[in-house]
């Protein structure tokens, strides 16, 4: 059981690397200075290759139906960025989409 809780613990890690992608994207769009942009954009791709790598690791441990699906989770996790460090609003139909999204991946995975 613990083993399993651990593999969860690095597919979800790998996403919540993914997720902050779109922000530091987000960032440099909004700089006005070029150093500034590719700075920014340079974090971007970084946690892009952190993400890779953790993200093959991840595949390892399960099936790619699985892991895929449970990636809808970066949606979630936008909306809460978006909230959080940019001071967006969240409507109701985000959070219809979002708890959409997390019974498909309870779904999914509940099989396995």
């Amino acid at each position: 059981m613990t083993t399993k809780i651990k593999d969860y613990g690095l597919l979800y890690f790998a996403f919540i690397i993914y997720s902050f992608v779109s922000v530091f994207a987000k960032i440099a769009s909004g700089q006005s200075e070029l150093w500034r942009t590719l700075l920014f954009m340079f974090i971007e791709c970084f946690f892009l290759g952190v993400y890779a790598l953790i993200w093959q690791q991840a595949l390892k441990r399960f099936p790619l139906v699985v892991a895929m699906s449970n990636k809808g989770v970066t949606v979630v996790l936008g909306l809460i960025w978006s909230l959080l460090l940019f001071g967006e609003s969240i409507t109701i139909m985000n959070i219809v989409g979002a708890v959409l999204i997390i019974f498909g991946i309870w779904m999914v995975s509940s099989d396995d």
